[in-house]
């Protein structure tokens, strides 16, 4: 089943962990707060960390760093914070958090390789435990409206042809093997639900970029008009509740980047 959000979006659930693609999650709360049309009323976020709330610097080049939000007296009263355990376990009950929601904005799991820091294979690789969760919890709440993070390059997707997806796609095959195959039962699990997905594919999102309030979207195997190379994870996120509350794309992934001509 395919719906529009209402014009009257009110509600809108987030879900982040840990490593660079769950970065995202912590600027979609940001982002969420800032919508206007339609203006979003209420914010559910779900996460084993909140405390990562409470750093200045959310892995990003944001200007002037971050403050949690749930601190903020103007915006504390349209957020709802549920902490977890562990998405490895079951989560009894998850589905009430759900309950009304237009849509929910997924960013579990990560592309890193865990090298520098253990935490990412040992507890990071969620992308599948938790969706299967959230698609099992939506089903119940009958909230169709998903947008996921994934990768580029993931299972031999060569929509940006740029020569990095050919690098990326080969640490799937090998020093990030783990990741991939964790994103790959991840897209999986939604492919073979009924819900309204969107898989977003972010190009870069590098520690070290700036946020534009912009972002670009790659139309497969275009050498002309590749995105940039490099896209700020605010800007990522941007798109994310973009495309959660005021739906243009369907069962379907889209990679997004920086302004065509931006290196990375």
């Amino acid at each position: 089943m395919i719906m529009t959000a209402s014009p009257d979006c009110c509600k809108l659930v987030i879900l982040y962990g840990i490593g660079g693609l769950s970065d995202v999650g912590r600027h979609a709360i940001l982002a969420a707060l800032e919508k206007k049309e339609p203006a979003i009323d209420k914010i559910t976020v779900i996460t084993e960390y909140p405390e990562k709330l409470e750093e200045k610097n959310w892995e990003c080049n944001c200007p002037g760093g971050h403050t949690n939000p749930f601190n903020d007296p103007d915006t504390a009263s349209r957020l709802e914070m549920v902490k977890i355990d562990t998405w490895k376990n079951d989560q009894p009950n998850l589905s009430k958090h759900f309950v009304g929601a237009s849509a929910v904005v997924s960013c579990l799991g990560h592309r890193q390789p865990g090298w520098k820091h253990k935490e990412l294979i040992k507890r990071g690789l969620i992308a599948y435990d938790g969706n299967r969760q959230v698609i099992a919890a939506m089903e119940e709440a009958k909230v169709d409206r998903v947008v996921a993070i994934s990768s580029f390059a993931l299972n031999g997707d060569k929509s940006w042809p740029h020569l990095a997806s050919r690098l990326m796609a080969f640490l799937f095959k090998t020093f990030m093997r783990k990741s991939g195959k964790d994103l790959k039962k991840m897209e999986d699990a939604y492919i073979q639900s009924s819900l309204d997905y969107l898989f977003v594919k972010p190009v870069g999102i590098g520690e070290e970029v700036v946020p534009t309030g912009m972002y670009y979207l790659q139309e497969p195997g275009n050498k002309k008009d590749m995105v940039g190379g490099n896209m700020g994870k605010l800007d990522t996120a941007l798109f994310m509740i973009d495309e959660a509350v005021n739906p243009t794309l369907h069962r379907c992934s889209q990679t997004v980047g920086a302004k065509p001509g931006t290196p990375i």
